[in-house]
């Protein structure tokens, strides 16, 4: 019945959906649409009897679409889809005459719109070559799918399509190309920018303007009153006679200096104007302000210069007021007497001056802007920040620029509580709560905030902040001169000595670094290009624990903090724990106001507290509607007015100290980044550890392949080319560093100064820079596209050039597979193969920057090259995205669909292509000199210091990776598939039955693979990671030889320590294979690329291994803003989508067995990653069984169609056809005991899951065969029993 009652899934694509929502429908939906009204007498349509579309009336759709059909005019009229606008002409008459052919149809209809409009109009204009009267458009629509529908519907309904709707071809992988209408590009680029979110924004912290006085009202003129659009934001402290009834409800009579006056600008106030302001939620409701019946108010006269209460007057408020205690956050009620009327000020009536006004110190906090509990803490300023600050905060910072008086405390207040665009002066007069005049006894809220601001400001400028970080953060002495190093010399105080090596310790081993790694002092040095001497350094052990970390931070608030701003110390724990939370994010997680305040009470702040209070905004409650983004059912329609205050206060406050207290700490003490071995886990370094770590670093570059460049030097690089230089940063590794480049962010340098005389001006303030002019650079990646095309377009055409170059795992089955074929040869036993497995050592980084030159001439063979740009409308699931594609023109096919088939990219889904009329011609010498730029003068900058790379090339280039594939393959083609042609002999012994003699004439001979198919091996190359299989164990041996030896011309050399091999080397002494993988169950595995090779058979497994130095939890990315229920199907789907490919699957690999062994894992992995994802949110909220188990099949559902799906498509891209013999009943079962073994270790947390899981295995559990008993075979998955979750 669930089912049933299932929503229908939508049949129009999301993009469109989005867009024109049910304006989008199929053509043959389109044309039925667009048909008039049959004529009554049928004898009078303009078929003269002969029945036609027009005529046939409710037959139409069997007269449009008939039984037999050809398959792409089926497929044209119901995948098709066509938006008819709104503004469109209506389509008055049906004619089904033919006058022209479809192809002299569409270019009339082309012509016709060129004529009457621009040609950026409509799509259908593109490239449209008037001398030829052809593009690719033309050709798309003068298919035979569109003749046979110009014949059923006639060349004027046709026109009427071409010319004013919008029309969707099909593409594969239900994508859709848009071949007639304005182009749907420029109409998401106007949809993205309307949005609905609120984003609660601070202040930007600018300086204040302390040399400005506040300007001075001296006429009674100047107090004048506006109409009813003025703000009651606008509010004056000065003095005023009123009385004043406090907490406790007594009224007395005070002189004009006891109470706060608000000046109201306005002159005429009626009964709908307070009503209509009252409703807004950005207004003030203003108790002060009543409903006469002339309304009007005549303006305040100014009090005099010295009104002040008697002695005994201002001993009974001390006394009445010390009965308080606590600060108060109600505001303040009085009655306006006669006597304390001046004369001429007010209006003599005795309703107006009985009533009620509000305190215009506690009206301040009725304008507080309402902030939304998904206000992210933005977290991008404490990553990768080299500056190092002596202040406790960055320069910038709001706390170095105020001074600890009333304007610093007043220009604090506004920017905490979002208040920077109210006009708002503070006055030295005492409110109504003031105790005998005297602030510093004050219990009034906004002056008790501003007294503690003060000593915040205060505080700020005289912490001790270096100290304690040597206190809480003490850190390892890097001084490698000095002997006792060894013996871990601590820095900082003594006691934090003798613990912070357990702690360490322990922290490593939290992060899954082996015992004995800890305890090991010798460590395998990185390859030295120059054979300079290289120091051994640890920069995963030089990081500080993230408790002590979280142990600085709180320390540093707690010293600068008043107390009263902390709350109690309940509060201090919850505050605390918080911080810990924030510290603990890892990369890409975000923090959001909501956890900030999590389990915090109001209660616990004294500031807050108002327990002697009776008097409740006169006796009202405030209404206020539920909040924005809220849960319904957990908010109230109705608040207490004080309630809602103190929520705001408390939610503008711990936003603040979280922006703008927590995040610049981590930013000023911290260099934070992510680590090689830590995956997702961040690293706190304190900046003095991370500066000589990157001294060393840099010592260790020059040395190598980097030389450090003068000013005029980079001047003279820079200036003469299109692009800039690019930054780089350094990611620790467990030895050494690994260098990354940001090659995608523009650049800038001076006109007329030098770059040192930049970083002087940078510390004088923003002023002075905004004056120095600096010419801007595009980035790398963004000139360097075109080139990309170009080699991408080789690669395509040119295969053969890349050499045994593989950059997926499709690439890999595609050359797999046919190998598995000529091995068995007809046989289901498979002969002895011998399997070398070697890396590249530094492999981007050694590269011969001439030879590769020099490689790239031969590669590059053309004298010019056509790249064509074209726009792809993206749907994800929170935006439509327009995203920019280029394509190499095929150089034999002038129009046609294979450039769009090489425009779009397969991964993407719910796409449309948008082709566009642009078109670039780049020459060969165009090509090499952005070649010769990027690769000769690729000019760094780490810091404030620039350097040039003069050996191999960057890792984070767009280029990088073709570059690499083109280099390798040129040395497999000139030197490893010649020298492996030469030891293909028969060896003394034979495998087997099989006679290797006959090898060379059984090999597969493939236009581009054929010297890789000959004589029974393969090579394979993933970048730089080498794979060798042969029926030949002299070939292998030789082979591992070669490698050993290395190629000198090309500067290539292979990593000793990651060779593997499934044979005995007889002539090497002590080697030791280092990629070899032996389970429980005695199985031997090769690991190469992220998979497991078993050394026998061949069969294939994913490659778990890299899991298990780390917790799984640190692969993960948690959100905890969007729903994490919702999310946790597409959380699972994610987790298993990396291994549902047909390499895993395919009954030529792997045997039935093993691929249900492949699909169990697979399960494991997801579910011990479940596991994981529900924990991460135990102390916020839980997961009902309903959706656990919900997630938990949709998985499983998921799993089985994806396999599907990606076998079909391989199959089409394929000469051979892959085989999945696995029924979605057996991968349900399998998923249902992967997941009820993972969550039997934890079945306190999951019991009530467990028994479903059990019912519904118990429903399945009929004709278990022997392969789905192999694999869920506990020892044949020993290696993620091993994995931490």
């Amino acid at each position: 019945m669930a089912k049933m009652m299932k929503k229908r899934r939508r049949r129009v694509p999301e993009v469109l959906w989005r867009l024109f929502h049910n304006k989008a429908r199929t053509l043959a939906d389109t044309i039925l649409s667009l048909l008039p009204s049959p004529p009554t007498p049928v004898a009078n349509c303009l078929c003269k009897g002969r029945r036609c579309l027009g005529c046939i009336g409710d037959e139409a759709m069997s007269y449009l679409l008939r039984p037999k059909d050809p398959a792409d005019y089926r497929k044209l009229l119901t995948q098709c889809f066509v938006v008819v606008p709104e503004n469109a002409p209506t389509f008055s008459g049906f004619d089904p005459h033919n006058r022209w052919p479809q192809l002299e149809t569409v270019r009339r209809s082309i012509e016709m719109i060129m004529r009457e409009q621009p040609t950026f109009a409509n799509v259908i204009c593109n490239a449209y070559d008037k001398t030829n009267r052809r593009s690719s458009i033309v050709e798309a629509l003068t298919s035979s799918a569109w003749c046979l529908l110009l014949r059923r519907v006639g060349d004027i309904l046709m026109v009427y399509l071409l010319r004013t709707t919008f029309v969707f071809l099909p593409l594969p992988r239900r994508k859709h190309h848009q071949v007639a209408g304005f182009p749907i590009s420029a109409m998401c680029k106007a949809f993205s920018k309307h949005s609905s979110v609120f984003n609660y924004k601070y202040p930007s912290n600018a300086r204040q303007g302390s040399g400005k006085k506040r300007k001075q009202v001296h006429r009674v003129d100047d107090i004048i009153v506006k109409q009813q659009s003025t703000s009651f934001s606008d509010v004056d402290f000065s003095s005023r006679s009123g009385s004043c009834t406090g907490c406790c409800g007594s009224t007395k009579s005070t002189p004009s200096s006891s109470c706060s006056r608000l000046t109201i600008s306005q002159k005429s106030v009626s009964k709908e104007t307070v009503k209509a302001v009252r409703t807004k939620e950005s207004s003030t409701e203003v108790c002060s302000i009543q409903e006469s019946q002339d309304s009007s108010i005549e303006a305040f006269r100014l009090p005099r210069k010295r009104a002040r209460k008697y002695n005994w007057q201002r001993a009974r408020k001390r006394r009445q007021l010390s009965c308080q205690g606590s600060s108060s956050l109600i505001p303040c009620t009085r009655s306006l007497s006669d006597e304390d009327n001046f004369s001429g000020v007010l209006h003599p009536d005795s309703r107006l001056s009985s009533e009620k006004t509000c305190c215009s110190c506690c009206l301040v906090f009725r304008t507080l802007p309402e902030v939304i509990k998904k206000t992210q803490i933005d977290r991008q300023s404490i990553f990768y920040k080299l500056e190092n600050s002596s202040s406790i905060f960055p320069r910038k910072h709001i706390l170095n620029s105020l001074k600890p008086n009333s304007s610093g405390a007043n220009f604090l207040f506004r920017d905490i509580f979002g208040l920077s665009g109210a006009h708002f002066t503070v006055s030295l007069t005492p409110c109504a709560h003031t105790n005998d005049s005297c602030f510093t006894k004050s219990t009034c809220l906004y002056h008790s905030l501003m007294k503690q601001l003060k000593i915040l400001i205060r505080k700020a400028r005289c912490c001790q902040h270096l100290r304690l970080l040597d206190k809480h953060c003490a850190v390892l002495s890097l001084d490698h001169h000095n002997d006792e190093t060894a013996a871990s010399k601590y820095q900082g105080n003594e006691s934090e000595r003798n613990i912070h090596g357990k702690e360490h310790l322990e922290d490593l081993l939290a992060h899954g670094f082996h015992p004995q790694n800890l305890n090991s002092s010798d460590f395998k040095s990185c390859m030295n290009i120059s054979k300079a001497h290289e120091y051994q350094f640890h920069p995963s052990k030089d990081y500080c624990l993230k408790k002590q970390v979280v142990s600085f931070v709180w320390a540093v608030c707690r010293s600068i903090v008043p107390p009263d701003l902390l709350g109690s110390p309940h509060n201090w724990r919850i505050l605390r724990k918080n911080i810990s939370k924030f510290v603990c994010l890892r990369r890409f997680e975000k923090f959001s106001l909501k956890q900030c305040i999590h389990k915090l009470k109001i209660s616990k702040f004294s500031l807050l507290s108002n327990k002697h209070s009776c008097c409740c905004l006169n006796g009202e409650d405030l209404k206020c509607g539920k909040r924005q983004g809220a849960n319904k059912h957990k908010e109230r329609s109705k608040l207490d007015g004080t309630d809602f205050v103190k929520h705001k206060i408390l939610e503008s406050w711990i936003l603040w100290f979280f922006s703008w207290l927590v995040v610049p700490l981590l930013q000023t003490h911290f260099y934070v980044t992510e680590s090689e071995h830590g995956k997702q886990e961040l690293f706190y370094y304190r900046k003095s550890v991370w500066k000589k770590l990157m001294e060393r670093a840099l010592d260790n570059l020059k040395d190598r392949s980097y030389c450090e460049l003068t000013d005029a030097s980079v001047n003279k690089i820079i200036r003469s080319r299109e692009f800039g230089f690019s930054r780089i940063r350094f990611r620790p590794r467990e030895t050494g560093f690994r260098i990354l480049a940001n090659l995608k962010a523009p650049s800038r340098i001076p006109v007329k100064s030098s770059f040192k005389q930049l970083s002087c001006n940078s510390t004088r303030g923003s002023s002075n820079r905004r004056n120095i002019k600096c010419n801007y650079f595009k980035s790398v990646n963004h000139v360097l596209r075109g080139v990309h095309v170009v080699l991408k377009g080789i690669q395509l055409k040119e295969p053969g050039k890349l050499g045994s170059s593989v950059f997926d795992y499709t690439g890999i089955y595609k050359r797999f597979v046919p190998f598995l074929h000529l091995l068995k040869s007809g046989s289901s036993i498979l002969p002895g193969v011998f399997i070398v497995v070697c890396d590249v050592a530094k492999a981007f980084d050694s590269i011969d920057q001439n030879k590769l030159l020099t490689v790239m001439e031969d590669i590059i063979s053309n004298d010019e090259y056509t790249v064509n740009k074209s726009l792809q409308v993206v749907c994800t699931r929170k935006s439509t995205l327009v995203c920019e594609q280029l394509a190499l023109a095929p150089q034999d096919i002038i129009y046609g669909s294979s450039e769009v088939a090489i425009s779009v990219p397969t991964s993407m889904l719910h796409s449309i292509f948008v082709k566009e009329e642009c078109s670039r011609k780049i020459k060969k010498a165009e090509i090499f000199s952005h070649l010769n730029e990027h690769i000769k003068r690729n000019v760094l900058k780490l810091g404030d210091r620039f350097y040039l790379q003069s050996l191999g090339i960057s890792q984070g280039s767009v280029l990088s990776s073709l570059l690499c594939s083109f280099y390798y393959g040129h040395l497999e083609n000139n030197i490893i598939f010649p020298f492996l042609e030469k030891v293909c002999e028969l060896p003394r012994h034979s495998f087997g039955n099989q006679d290797t003699r006959d090898a060379s004439s059984a090999a597969i001979h493939h236009e581009n693979e054929a010297v890789m198919y000959h004589c029974k091996y393969l090579l394979l190359r993933f970048i730089d990671d080498f794979i060798f299989m042969s029926t030949s164990k002299k070939q292998a041996s030789l082979f591992f030889s070669r490698l050993q030896r290395g190629f000198h011309g090309y500067n290539c050399y292979m990593n000793e320590g990651k060779f593997g091999v499934n044979f005995d080397m007889d002539h090497v002494s002590g080697f030791r294979s280092n990629r070899l993988y032996v389970g429980e169950d005695g199985i031997s595995f090769l690991r190469w690329s992220g998979l497991l090779v078993n050394c026998s058979t061949l069969e294939i497994l994913a490659d778990y291994t890299r899991y298990l130095n780390t917790h799984l939890s640190s692969s993960l990315t948690i959100s905890w803003h969007d729903h994490p229920a919702r999310l946790l199907k597409s959380k699972l789907c994610d987790y298993l989508r990396p291994k549902c490919h047909p390499i895993f699957y395919d009954t030529n690999i792997n045997s039935a067995a093993v691929v249900r062994l492949n699909i169990y894992q697979a399960f494991l992995l997801c579910a011990m990653k479940f596991n994981s994802y529900i924990c991460s949110f135990s102390s916020i909220s839980t997961f009902s069984t309903d959706c656990c188990m919900d997630a938990i099949e949709a998985s499983l559902r998921y799993m089985h169609k994806l396999i599907r799906r990606r076998m079909n498509s391989l199959h089409l891209n394929c000469g051979f056809r892959p085989i999945f013999e696995v029924g979605k009943e057996e991968i349900k079962w399998l998923g249902l005991t992967a997941f009820d073994r993972v969550l039997t270790r934890k079945q306190t947390i999951y019991r009530e899951l467990l028994l479903l899981l059990r019912s519904k295995l118990n429903m399945e559990a009929n004709n278990r065969s022997s392969a789905l008993q192999y694999a869920v075979d506990d020892a044949h998955s020993s290696l993620l029993w091993k994995i931490k979750y």
